[in-house]
């Protein structure tokens, strides 16, 4: 990514002009117009760019609240699923198994839905922050932080933000002493 340009200080250019000869005079004018038309360039690029963050945050929001939607839908379906179970020891056994992987896979795209508002929310903060700024002289400071605010939420892996889960052993049925293991063990006979 191309650095942004460093602009002279108001202080490099001379504060009173009567002493100064006419080349020194010229060169001074001459530089100060091309900083203010560079300067002008970089704040039409910083308007376009914003513009054009605006609309991704914008369809970044509606992809995600379509998301949502759709996790609803599918949280509403695996409770009619549970709620359906048969009484086939085996046929429960693989919907339980399909309802768990069902609830994992609801949690993890809710935990990529979290993670991606989460990055939504930095650059939503950082965006605020540099708008509501109205120094000129921070003008690439600001165009800067925008930047690399746009660039982590777009190249960030989701994947490292998700918290990790651990993992939850389920007794052998064999060695289980619970009601349910034991008449189990006796209909096997």
């Amino acid at each position: 990514m191309a650095d942004f340009k460093e602009y002279r200080s108001v202080s490099e250019f001379p504060l009173h002009t009567a002493d100064l000869p006419r080349e020194e005079l010229e060169s001074a004018y001459h530089d100060l117009r091309g900083t203010y038309k560079n300067l002008n360039q970089s704040r039409a690029q910083l308007v376009r760019r914003q513009q054009e963050t605006k609309e991704k945050v914008a369809a970044i929001s509606t992809s995600l609240k379509h998301l949502n939607q759709t996790l609803a839908k599918v949280q509403q379906e695996k409770l009619q699923l549970q709620q359906a179970l048969s009484h086939s020891f085996e046929q429960r056994r693989q919907l339980e198994t399909w309802g768990e992987d069902l609830t994992r896979e609801v949690n993890e795209l809710t935990q990529q839905v979290d993670a991606t508002a989460q990055l939504l929310g930095e650059f939503e903060g950082v965006y605020e922050e540099v708008s509501q700024s109205t120094n000129v002289l921070s003008l690439g400071q600001r165009f800067w932080r925008l930047i690399q605010a746009a660039r982590r939420l777009l190249t960030t892996d989701i994947s490292t933000l998700k918290p990790t889960q651990h993992v939850i052993e389920e007794p052998d049925p064999r060695t289980s002493e619970s009601p349910r293991d034991i008449n189990r063990s006796l209909l096997d006979r």
